[in-house]
């Protein structure tokens, strides 16, 4: 029989002398019980009860296994044993697309069910020559570029090519053909100056011309979508989202049991040092943290322990000039414990890749005016850093992270292994901060769940630590502000060959080698955070993957291993404790305005590039009134509607040589509820628009989505707006239910019994009239949405929130527009925060409520 004449599935012919026998004939003993024969059981007619159990026992194990063959009989094959996450969406009956444990069986299926296997038709050695240009082609030009880097050399006798200029909007430099001892020595001379990646080896210098590759960036592209090559972000090739569904696992990972972690070895590093007076001033000058209730500049509490080293400080840090200053970034302060006779401090600023350009070049203008200067140096390709969330976190770190220098008394080193049982950072006391080294986790691997007494001695134990927490007294000058103690760390690191050789002489069977004088001691700070619940780890930038690969191989007490996610999931954390997200969430500042900018392209090149008959026509959409069309771009959250002037909206897009900046100022979170109750304060103008940002929690159902346009409620229309107040629910069963269990059970006992289950169930219910309750979206006297004189805001994060079980939204308001109601009268009661929200091309309005966050 030809090929062609196949039919898939088919059972070869019993007939045929080298036919096989078809898989439910090699099965068949799952539908045969084997038994035994009981006549032991009664010798001499008398019952031998042992022998009777024993004989049944091996009936009833027959049956167990004749079911457990059965269910791994015809109804599963070899892709359906791989665990669901694993599993690819078309299901592939590739034996070569399930892992290594199947295939065997995999092959054997496919060959009793006639099932065609091909090879796959990727690859540069498919085809017969049909590729073999391309290969020739990248040789070519690896060839000619060679040949211009010498010529450069050539040219070029003082020390090689000088660094391009760095890139707009970030600061980061392309790679250049600098070593990284000239590096060193341009950073010697001068510290202001930006960095540059090392040049990384020869078979991946093409692939990071244009960007920069995060330490573990071979890790995840094997297991995530990442950035385009062509299209990075803030220049670095970061990872979007994990290949396999996770929106629910990270919900699950990060709130209930296990944790989710995060390589943020993008976010950028920036030194000082100096006298400690003088980085005060520079700070003060960045009007730090403004809008934190807490004055970080007393000498007292939390603000004193902050500039001693021992604990972290998070806020904003706004422009220096301006009669209302600008937003530039939300970031992270550490400063390094003081030595002993030295005058000198160090402070480590932690900011966002998208706004350090910005923060550099601010940070730069008020050093040189600091009596006696600031020293300014760039670490964003020296330091990388590991983020970690959910209730496994701690004891994922105190697992991986194990300390390498002897633990003294009350020292980081002893208190470390202690929070194994901390499930939720919050716990502990706020900004906590440990810096000890650390041995490589490659030497402890694989790694192993630590013992966990769960009693109430140990439950005491760690009580009195958290209360007591003498960290604060016992911390050391963290080895990570060293310049040679992190580039000895990362020339100190051996081969995995090497290690793996020593784990086989040393070891014992099933242990760990024995610890060396020479092993690299790897400095490190770990810190948390009270806001977002997180474990932050600092490292230098080559540590970053052996401590990373340890912490997604660590078996969790719970099950499983930690979860890893990419920016979608970072977004997905924040937005279900409902957080503004950085800068996503912040269009009142250049970074967030960029940001905007950035996603209104993107939208409407999705829309763009659908065929005419399957997008939307946004001229044809029926507002209600005569009104027709979208207002504004209906991919773009249009600010500069609320900033018209003469019926024509600004125009805020900026060119590529001059960016454009954020029209709005952000409204600190501790100024906005003073405004809105009518306070004066003295950081808001009046002609400056600010934005605030909101939690939007839906009323009614619906779901509000990303550019979705928010409404108060009509202001020049009385009858619209209490058609509006009519929609809000009005009844609450719960307490119709109590009233009427306590006033109708006694009259019960009185009825037949069919009366008493017709009250009962008629007590449940509510009144016709609110049954019948408001007209639906869709009816014909449900009210519309209003004009855009009473548009207040967007929506920049919005889904279907599975902490809270309904949908939310992350949103800005405008505060002129909101305040107007205030002038009126109104005020910013229940009905104040009631707002209208609608999904950008739909033509129905949802009640909402707003409440500061």
């Amino acid at each position: 029989m030809s090929d062609n004449n196949r039919k898939k599935r088919k059972p070869a012919s019993e007939s045929a002398p080298s036919a096989k026998r078809p898989r439910f004939a090699q099965r068949a003993h799952a539908h045969h019980i084997s038994t035994k024969s009981t006549n032991a059981a009664y010798p001499n007619g008398e019952i031998n009860l042992r022998a009777f159990l024993n004989s049944h026992q091996n009936e009833i194990n027959s049956l167990e296994n004749a079911m457990r063959a059965a269910k791994k009989g015809l109804s599963r094959r070899a892709f359906q044993d791989v665990p669901r996450e694993l599993r690819r969406r078309t299901a592939s009956h590739n034996p070569q697309r399930v892992p290594k444990r199947l295939r065997v069986r995999a092959k054997q299926e496919a060959i009793e069910d006639n099932t065609p296997i091909s090879r796959g038709t990727s690859g540069s050695g498919v085809g017969k020559g049909k590729k073999k240009w391309l290969r020739k082609q990248g040789i070519e030009k690896s060839r000619k570029m060679w040949e211009e880097r010498k010529r450069r050399r050539k040219e070029n006798k003082d020390g090689g090519d000088a660094a391009d200029e760095a890139m707009e909007g970030t600061g980061v430099e392309k790679v250049t053909n600098t070593t990284k001892k000239d590096v060193v020595k341009k950073a010697k001379r001068n510290f202001a100056v930006l960095a540059t990646p090392e040049t990384p080896p020869s078979r991946f210098r093409r692939r990071q011309q244009n960007k920069t590759w995060l330490p573990t960036h071979i890790w995840h592209t094997k297991r995530a979508r990442m950035t385009p090559p062509t299209e990075p972000l803030w220049r670095f090739a970061i990872p979007l989202a994990p290949a396999v569904k996770a929106y629910r696992l990270t919900h699950r990972a990060s709130a209930l049991r296990g944790a989710v972690a995060w390589d943020m070895s993008y976010m950028s590093t920036i030194s000082l040092e100096g006298v400690e007076a003088s980085i005060l001033g520079l700070l003060k000058g960045l009007h730090f943290s403004q809008e934190s209730e807490e004055d970080p500049w007393q000498d007292r509490g939390k603000a004193k322990k902050w500039r001693t080293g021992s604990r972290v400080w998070d806020g904003w840090l706004y422009e220096r000039e301006g009669n209302v200053p600008q937003g530039i970034a939300y970031v992270t302060i550490i400063w390094c414990v003081a030595e002993e006779g030295s005058t000198k401090r160090k402070v480590f600023i932690r900011v966002h890749p998208c706004a350090f350009l910005q923060l550099w070049n601010e940070v730069i203008r008020i050093a040189k005016v600091q009596k006696p200067a600031v020293t300014l140096e760039d670490l964003r390709f020296e330091i990388g850093s590991i983020e970690i969330v959910g209730p496994g976190a701690a004891e994922s770190l105190c697992s991986i992270l194990h300390p390498s220098s002897p633990a003294d008394e009350n020292s980081p080193q002893s208190t470390w292994p202690a929070l194994t049982e901390v499930s939720d950072p919050g716990v502990l006391p706020p900004g906590a901060l440990f810096s000890f080294p650390i041995c490589d986790p490659r030497l402890r691997d694989p790694p192993r769940k630590p013992r966990r007494a769960q009693d109430v001695e140990s439950q005491t134990t760690l009580m009195e630590l958290l209360a007591a927490w003498p960290v604060d007294a016992t911390q050391n000058e963290s080895a990570l502000f060293s310049r040679n103690a992190r580039l000895a760390a990362a020339r100190s690191l051996s081969s995995q060959k090497s290690i793996n050789c020593r784990k086989s002489t040393e070891g014992a069977f099933g242990g760990y080698p024995e610890p060396r004088a020479t092993d690299p001691q790897i400095p490190m700070l770990v810190y948390t955070s009270k806001k977002s619940k997180s474990w932050t780890v600092l490292l230098p930038w080559k540590c970053v993957t052996p401590v990373w690969r340890g912490l997604m191989r660590y078996p969790l007490t719970t099950g499983g291993n930690p979860r890893f996610g990419g920016l979608k999931e970072r977004r997905q954390v924040a937005f279900e404790r409902s957080l503004p997200s950085f800068p996503f969430d912040f269009p009142g500042c250049d970074a967030g305005w960029r940001w905007e900018q950035q996603e209104r392209a993107v939208r409407q090149h999705e829309w763009t590039k659908r065929p005419k008959g399957k997008r939307i026509e946004w001229s044809t959409i029926d507002m209600g009134n005569g009104r027709k069309g979208e207002l504004g771009d209906p991919w773009a959250c249009e600010w500069e509607r609320l900033l018209k002037k003469d019926g024509e909206a600004l125009s805020m897009t900026g060119t590529e040589d001059q960016p454009s900046h954020s029209p709005f100022h952000q409204l600190p979170s501790r100024d906005a509820p003073a405004l809105l109750a009518g306070k004066v304060v003295p950081s808001v103008s009046s002609s400056t628009p600010h934005l605030f940002t909101v939690k939007i929690s839906m009323t009614q159902r619906g779901t509000p989505t990303t550019c979705a346009r928010i409404y108060r409620l009509p202001t020049n229309n009385p009858n619209l707006r209490t058609e509006w107040l009519s929609l809000l629910p009005t009844f609450n069963p719960s307490s119709t239910r109590t009233k009427h269990s306590r006033t109708a059970t006694p009259s019960y006992q009185n009825l037949p019994g069919h009366n008493q289950r017709h009250d009962l169930a008629r007590s449940f219910l509510p009144p016709p009239s609110a049954r019948d309750g408001p007209p639906k979206a869709g009816d014909e006297d449900y009210p519309i949405v209003p004009d855009e004189e009473d548009l207040i805001g967007f929506v920049t994060t919005g889904n279907y929130n599975l902490a809270e079980g309904m949908p939310t939204a992350v949103a800005n308001l405008v505060v002129h527009r909101v305040m107007e109601e205030l002038e009126e009268g109104k005020g910013m009661d229940k009905e104040g925060r009631i707002c209208i929200v609608r999904g950008a091309g739909e033509t129905i309005g949802r009640l909402a409520a707003w409440e500061l966050v």
